[in-house]
């Protein structure tokens, strides 16, 4: 089989979109699910009882792991990802519906119901359209719940608002599972600093289309998830390999082939092993391979980007096209972290970064980029987080770090 990324599948999804079987898979579709389309754009990946239950193989470890080691999260309440997509459910051309009414359906008939008897907030609260009243009624729920034990979100940004709403810190709250790595971890970070108490445990990587890694409580990093798929890892030079034969500190492009029908699927994640667990890779998530950014050769990827901005250990930063010909790139800061001073000195730091790319160095010495221009703006968090609900859930919208969009000069109040 070739490696394919989704533009491969579009033919063959819009098929199963209309209602066509035993396309890419015999089994009969359930549901299609929405990507978050942080980068690319939003995509339906099918649904099968397959596909679920493969989720079901890594996530039911997962919390058994976690409530073994944190009893109490058995006696308390949870509050689960029910975020509001902004929009109303809809339903592919041939009937198909698109999304499911919350998390609780990843565990199955015979659990859900269980999952759905233990949530802090109930699950209606999610079809909610209008964000105001969302936001309103689940922190109401929330500030309400004496026996608040687990959050389980995917970004960490999706709680900065309901952490003082509904008083978070004051709850006997064990366990904040939430994203932790790549572009989330100064926000994670943020997180720890806020609830000292509460054990933030860094979710694994798992997308969309199936689930890669789960964290386990004595590992350094999540591991591969072994029986939700088969995985191969692609490095530099376009060798594949199982996940038995990967090397300690090498980094990887991932592959998966799953029961939802996506075979050698290019998920576009990019890893790196850190250690085994038995025979199993322990993976850091280190960013989008597939997002990236050109503008005379130099191919800016996300996880390159993300090295190079590391050592100011920012909250907010983002790099994007200058829309003036040959203008090069800007470096937007929250000017609430950052002052005038030390925004061009970290502008300046981070060009010497971004110049270990030799194509950016080379473009940079010829003046086909001009000097990364710091900008700084008003709260531009939210600035971002207002445009990403046009395509993707507020759950699910990640901190950003590299845009191929050269209007963010326009959207976000610089000052």
């Amino acid at each position: 089989m070739p490696v394919v990324r989704y533009d491969d599948l579009l033919e063959s999804i819009g098929r199963m979109e209309r209602g066509e079987p035993n396309v890419l898979v015999a089994e009969a579709l359930v549901a299609f699910e929405e990507t978050g389309g942080s980068t690319a754009g939003p995509k339906l990946i099918p649904y099968t009882e397959g596909l679920l239950d493969a989720f079901r193989r890594a996530l039911l470890p997962w919390l058994d792991d976690l409530a073994n080691a944190y009893p109490s999260i058995s006696r308390g309440r949870a509050y689960w990802s029910i975020s509001p997509a902004g929009r109303a459910r809809r339903k592919t051309p041939g009937g198909s519906l698109i999304g499911f009414s919350s998390d609780a359906a990843y565990f199955g008939e015979a659990l859900a119901p269980l999952v759905l008897e233990t949530l802090a907030v109930p699950p209606e609260v999610g079809a909610f359209e209008d964000l105001a009243r969302w936001r309103e009624v689940t922190c109401r729920h929330l500030d309400a719940c004496e026996d608040l034990a687990l959050i389980s979100v995917w970004s960490p940004t999706f709680l900065f608002e309901l952490l003082d709403e509904a008083e978070l810190a004051a709850k006997p709250l064990a366990v904040l599972s939430c994203w932790d790595q790549a572009s989330s971890r100064p926000y994670a970070d943020l997180l720890r600093r806020r609830l000292p108490g509460v054990r933030l445990q860094g979710k694994g990587l798992l997308a969309t289309e199936g689930v890669v890694t789960i964290p386990l409580e004595g590992l350094p990093m999540p591991v591969l998830a072994i029986d939700s798929g088969y995985f191969e890892f692609r490095d530099e030079a376009g060798r594949c390999f199982e996940a038995s034969d990967v090397a300690v500190g090498s980094e990887y492009e991932t592959l998966m082939t799953t029961e939802g029908g996506l075979y050698r699927y290019a998920i576009g994640d990019r890893v790196r092993v850190c250690g085994f667990a038995g025979e199993a890779p322990c993976l850091e998530f280190l960013g989008r391979s597939e997002s990236s950014v050109d503008l005379c050769g130099e191919k800016l990827t996300e996880a390159f980007v993300l090295s190079a901005l590391a050592p100011f250990k920012l909250e907010f930063s983002l790099i994007a096209p200058v829309s003036a010909p040959g203008a090069g790139y800007a470096l937007y800061l929250d000017a609430a972290e950052v002052s005038r001073e030390n925004s061009l000195r970290i502008a300046h730091a981070a060009d010497r970064s971004l110049e270990q790319n030799p194509q950016y160095a080379y473009a940079r010495g010829l003046g086909q980029l001009a000097p990364l221009t710091p900008l700084r703006c008003v709260r531009p968090l939210e600035t971002w987080t207002r445009e990403r609900l046009a395509c993707q859930r507020l759950g699910d919208i990640k901190p950003p770090v590299l845009s191929g969009d050269s209007g963010w000069t326009a959207r976000f109040a610089l000052i």
